[in-house]
């Protein structure tokens, strides 16, 4: 794994490595201040000092992480934080992310 593998996970639980925008050069990736500048996930995660919403114990059913912009967002782009999350908490997140850019997904 390189050490920039788990720097491309964001806060919500996505991984910025295999997005569109951050290949091509047009985001920094989250953790960069790339992204949603006004996202209430990334905010609450600096507030908490947490590395991702999988930190908190609220994260399934937090409002900040999972509201209508994030479930369009879901529809589009085929993507479940939800799901990202759970296994982030599972593997770690080194071990999640390394999974995450080897498959393509975000």
């Amino acid at each position: 794994m390189t050490e920039n593998t788990a720097h491309l996970v964001a806060y919500c639980g996505l991984y910025c490595g295999n997005c569109g925008s951050y290949k091509r050069g047009r985001c920094r990736g989250c953790l960069d201040g790339g992204g949603y500048s006004s996202c209430k996930a990334r905010a609450c995660c600096l507030e908490e000092g947490y590395r991702t919403c999988a930190a908190c114990d609220e994260y399934l059913e937090c409002r900040k992480l999972h509201n209508f912009i994030s479930k369009i967002f879901g529809l589009i782009f085929r993507t479940d934080r939800k799901a990202n999350l759970r296994a982030i908490r599972e593997k770690g997140i080194e071990t999640w992310a390394v999974e995450m850019a080897a498959s393509g997904r975000r």
